[in-house]
């Protein structure tokens, strides 16, 4: 006999667990963790299906799949682990979006400065400075040898530039991640109304004016600014292009709403725009404050009697 919970809490999974899903659940996690990107995609899903402590076991059985069957780097697997397991247990508990999206970062900030020590170690460098340096040359190097062949690409200015812009490349990464798969959990419709990470409470972000002041204010410094100064302010305003692309995309979703277009529409959209649109969508981020501001005074204007309007 089953005992169920007579308070309803929008947590509350009704499927009973089957045996024979879990090896498919943990297949998924794994595929998850092979792509690093959408690791916190799967582990939300599991969450979603799964009651109690499951998830987490099948999210263990994911990585040993990541890493036996699909022979992924033990490094990729364990980051994909950690990081997709936190990002799916904090929406679980309903973490506040903009305060997960920073603890997010701060995880893999973590996770970075750790790989990067274990790297010092077996690559018998003396500090993380040169480790990572080492690394990057490294990097450069396997791109090189690969055949890589780019027009009027310098190699060592690239090398610069990854040497000082590269960890912030690494946190926005590590942000596009956790909005891309809370993005499209919502979008598929996994979470309740009631949830705060359903498509109505994420069509709420909201972005000040200032934010796009600071990119646009960055960004123009970062073309007058002499070298090293220049590659650091370069990956601020990357990191802080990732922020305009989460809100162009929730822009974009309010107008999708808006129009009542089918979800499939809507998700080829989504995934031409981050393929191939992904700087539009920053464009279209960085304008949203004034289109928020102007349709807030239509709204106000359409809402005040009409001897006040005049």
């Amino acid at each position: 006999m089953r005992v169920i919970n007579d308070k309803q809490d929008h947590k509350a999974k009704g499927e009973q667990v089957s045996l024979l899903s879990l090896p498919l659940y943990a297949l998924l996690c794994g595929i998850g963790f092979s792509s690093i990107m959408m690791a916190p995609l799967a582990v939300i899903w599991v969450h979603r299906r799964l009651p109690e402590f499951w998830p987490k076991v099948v999210s263990i059985a994911g990585a040993v799949v990541a890493l036996l069957l699909l022979e992924v780097p033990l490094p990729a697997v364990l980051m994909g682990f950690v990081f997709g397991v936190f990002v799916a247990d904090s929406v679980q508990r309903q973490v506040p979006l903009w305060l997960l999206a920073f603890r997010s970062m701060f995880l893999a900030a973590f996770l970075g400065f750790l790989g990067l020590g274990v790297f010092a170690k077996t690559s018998g460098q003396t500090n993380l400075m040169a480790a990572w340096e080492h690394m990057i040359s490294l990097a450069v190097a396997q791109a090189q040898q690969s055949g890589l062949q780019v027009p009027e690409l310098d190699w060592e200015l690239l090398k610069r530039s990854l040497f000082y812009s590269g960890p912030f490349y690494y946190l926005g990464a590590s942000l596009l991640s956790f909005w891309m798969s809370v993005g499209f959990a919502a979008h598929l419709g996994w979470q309740s109304d009631q949830d705060a990470y359903c498509a109505n409470q994420l069509r709420e972000v909201r972005l000040p004016l200032w934010s796009s002041l600071l990119t646009v204010a960055l960004w123009t410094l970062e073309w007058f600014a002499p070298a090293p100064q220049s590659y650091w302010i370069a990956g601020v305003v990357n990191l802080l292009v990732v922020f305009l692309f989460i809100q162009g995309s929730v822009t974009l979703s309010l107008f999708f709403n808006k129009k009542g277009y089918h979800r499939g529409i809507r998700s080829l959209a989504y995934v031409l725009f981050m393929v191939f649109g992904f700087y539009a969508l920053v464009g279209l981020g960085l304008m949203s404050p004034l289109i928020f501001l102007k349709n807030r005074r239509a709204v106000a204007l359409q809402s005040r009697p009409l001897e006040e309007a005049v």
